[in-house]
């Protein structure tokens, strides 16, 4: 049996795992939730190591939310675990303090899943939540949509796992929309000031979106002009 611990988690989980957890106090009084949990192994570990009090899992699909059941089940959590084939949060009754991650998921995906909860939820329950996300794609549209929506960016960095670099960020909900630039949309407000420090985790990311950016702007007006932003 894989014991979980440091080497249980992928560099991008645990990064994720950290930013989650990161300058929060008396998690034993919070849950954490998992969308998209696939193998369960993110909230096994929070459980272990941060002692949550319980957790949720979900997974649209049965097999991974099986996989997931089992895997705590295993461990020894069936009693501080729930675990739903969902699509999201569809279902889910959240409570006042949750920590919701989300990581692996595409961001237009995260942008759909947060505009259901938007709707239904009353926005005192939703300034308690943490949300940590790791969109694999489109990180560009979701922070539109998070600035948009009364998002707040309050942490965000990137990580390189096995040649890829992912971007990761926390966020809470104000319910007051804010302005923002193209370059704060496609690189990201607190990445701008991590790469401005010259911290090295994010320089590489940096580099990757810059190539990026280069090879599309001939045929994107809107990252022309980002690129052109002082």
């Amino acid at each position: 049996m894989i014991s979980p611990t440091e080497e249980f988690l992928s560099p991008r989980l645990k990064a994720v795992h950290d930013m989650a957890v990161g300058g929060l106090d008396d998690l034993t009084s919070r849950r954490i939730i998992d969308v998209g949990s696939d193998h369960g192994h993110l909230a096994l570990y929070s459980l272990i190591n941060d002692n949550f009090s319980s957790s949720v899992l979900t997974d649209i699909h049965e097999a991974p939310a099986k996989r997931s059941e089992q895997t705590l089940r295993m461990y020894g959590f069936a009693d501080r675990t729930k675990v739903y084939c969902t699509d999201g949060l569809d279902g889910v009754e959240l409570k006042m303090g949750d920590i919701v991650v989300m990581a692996g998921l595409g961001g237009n995906n995260m942008i759909d899943i947060l505009k259901r909860v938007v709707e239904r939820e009353e926005p005192e329950l939703l300034r308690s939540i943490v949300w940590c996300l790791q969109p694999q794609k489109s990180s560009d549209k979701l922070r539109q949509f998070l600035f948009e929506t009364g998002f707040d960016i309050v942490d965000e960095n990137a990580c390189e796992d096995r040649g890829f670099y992912y971007v990761m960020m926390k966020v809470m909900y104000t319910g007051v929309p804010s302005e923002f630039t193209l370059k704060q949309k496609y690189y990201g407000p607190v990445i701008l000031r991590r790469i401005a420090a010259g911290e090295p985790q994010v320089l590489g990311y940096k580099e990757r979106l810059d190539m990026r950016f280069e090879l599309s702007k001939r045929g994107d007006e809107e990252i022309r002009r980002m690129l052109e932003e002082v």
